[in-house]
């Protein structure tokens, strides 16, 4: 079995025939090609480049494309830190009240360069592994962890605790 078939199997109930291995390493795979993360982050053949040494260098199954956990808050429009050497950070948030979610306008992530740069990553490493490793595209901000980010964590939770906000 190759890595895809691994994880697949897996994935589907199955009993692979080793353990599979698909590392949550961006930073990892950054440091040891030898990039900032600044530049991991810029450039999607530079991060394709880190993820496909770390793949050949540990033989791992899959590749867990990710880079930064605030993307899809930045998308929306969330301020965001991008630290030269570390991964980026919400520096603030969106909302400064509750009542202003209804004027947030949709989210284009056409328009937002973080985004193209992981799915541009996401095509070279399909095209470079063809069906042989695992590409797995993670943007892990659910609703309610990307809502913390765009109101605030205290006063989304305040605003959530609040009786009268429920039919947001």
């Amino acid at each position: 079995m190759n890595g895809y078939q691994r994880i697949k199997a897996v994935l589907s109930g199955e009993e692979p025939d080793t353990v599979p291995v698909m590392l949550h390493n961006f930073m990892m795979a950054a440091r040891e090609a030898g990039m900032t993360m600044e530049q991991f982050r810029s450039d999607p053949r530079e991060m394709a480049r880190a993820f496909i040494e770390s793949v050949e260098r540990y033989e791992f199954d899959g590749v867990l494309i990710d880079v930064d956990t605030v993307t899809l808050a930045g998308a929306a429009g969330v301020p965001v830190n991008f630290p030269r050497d570390q991964a980026a950070q919400p520096a603030g948030a969106r909302l400064h009240s509750i009542d202003e979610v209804l004027d947030l306008p949709p989210v284009d992530i056409r328009t937002y360069r973080p985004v193209q740069v992981w799915l541009e990553t996401a095509s070279i490493l399909v095209r470079h592994f063809d069906s042989n490793i695992f590409i797995r595209g993670n943007c892990d901000q659910s609703p309610f962890s990307l809502s913390s980010l765009i109101r605030g964590i205290e006063p989304w939770l305040m605003d959530i605790a609040d009786e009268d906000k429920h039919e947001l």
